[in-house]
């Protein structure tokens, strides 16, 4: 998984990606953090009775970043599907898994690489601007520890899903829906289960808050869902209570999620790539093009989109009614639609023709 061929094949089939890659981190991460500097520079010294502020939401600059390095694994495993170069590449002298776990390692490599360039820069920048007058940066540290290792586990998975799909559609829809999926699935799943229990409005927003924390707490985004560091030196400045209950009093209100949540991605790494490096050696070329590649994932695949797709239609064309059987009604009539179309979908293949 370290031969020079394997590294020079993965750099030529995803090297706009990295290149991308590289540069919004750079964009987004020290340019933003030097930007910003030079406006709080001008803007203190050409306005009197202001302050200084700063803040930085830990899931906003590695969005689109994240979503690169999911087309990163569609590239890598994907597009092979599509152009048979698969074919090709299984009949060098290589073994399945090391080519796997190549594709990896070559993605970590540029995440870890591109992250500590971007933490050296912010750090030069820190030291020679207006930046260092009013912060600490231990907080910029533990950010780009749990970057690396959320960036790292959404590529992970990336690729696992790019071991069970047939093509680059269903990898790019999947592994994207499954980063998100965690996040969203209280807001169709709690409005649903809340008709059959009596709660009044506070027992429900107490119980849909704490719900939705725990269940937030196993994506792979977790580390950085809830990351901000904040700075806010306003002289008049009452004490703040912010969306955790958390009472501020200074300007530096910080909040950074306990290490725990770190478990999260860890686990995703941990199964996602030996697990997928087992089924990309064991992957069914004659499958190339569909949805999934195995059978058996077929009957598990249908029946958990059925239900979100029955969940989302229930929530959606029911317009805030909290009649049960209207809420039945919708998600029976579109977990069953959903159902139907996919045993459709699931037989035929994607044909994407390239030369």
């Amino acid at each position: 998984m370290f031969h020079k061929a394997l590294w020079l094949r993965n750099w030529k089939q995803g090297k706009y990606v990295i290149v991308l890659f590289w540069l919004s981190t750079l964009y987004l991460l020290p340019y933003g953090y030097y930007r910003d500097a030079l406006y709080r520079t001008k803007y203190l010294r050409e306005t009197t009775d202001t302050y200084y502020s700063y803040h930085l939401s830990g899931d906003h600059p590695t969005f689109f970043p994240g979503l690169l390095l999911i087309g990163l694994a569609v590239i890598l495993i994907g597009w092979e599907r599509h152009n048979q170069t698969n074919d090709f590449l299984w009949s060098m002298p290589f073994k399945r898994s090391h080519l796997f776990s190549s594709k990896w390692l070559f993605g970590t490599i540029h995440i870890v690489s591109a992250l500590s360039v971007n933490w050296f820069l912010m750090y030069i920048i820190y030291k020679t601007t207006i930046h260092a007058d009013y912060q600490s940066f231990t907080p910029f540290h533990l950010y780009f520890i749990y970057t690396s290792m959320t960036l790292i586990a959404v590529y992970t998975l990336a690729l696992f899903i790019g071991s069970i799909t047939g093509n680059i559609v269903s990898q790019g829809a999947l592994s994207y829906i499954l980063l998100i999926f965690p996040i969203y699935i209280s807001q169709l799943a709690f409005p649903f289960i809340a008709l059959h229990v009596d709660l009044s409005e506070k027992e429900y927003d107490k119980v849909y808050r704490k719900s939705s924390m725990y269940i937030e707490n196993t994506s792979t985004l977790s580390p950085l869902m809830h990351f901000n560091i904040n700075y806010n030196y306003q002289p008049q400045g009452e004490a703040i209570k912010d969306e955790y209950g958390d009472v501020h009093a200074g300007p530096a209100y910080h909040h950074i999620p306990s290490a725990w949540t770190l478990l999260s991605p860890a686990i995703y790494i941990l199964i996602c790539l030996p697990l997928g490096a087992y089924l990309y050696a064991r992957s069914p070329n004659e499958q190339n093009g569909k949805i999934l590649l195995y059978q058996k994932l077929h009957v598990y695949f249908s029946i958990c989109t059925s239900i979100c797709f029955g969940l989302l239609g229930s929530e959606v064309f029911i317009d805030g009614s909290e009649s049960t059987p209207f809420h039945y009604m919708y998600f029976i009539g579109c977990g069953i639609l959903t159902y139907a179309i996919l045993q459709w979908v699931l037989k035929h293949k994607l044909s994407l023709y390239t030369r």
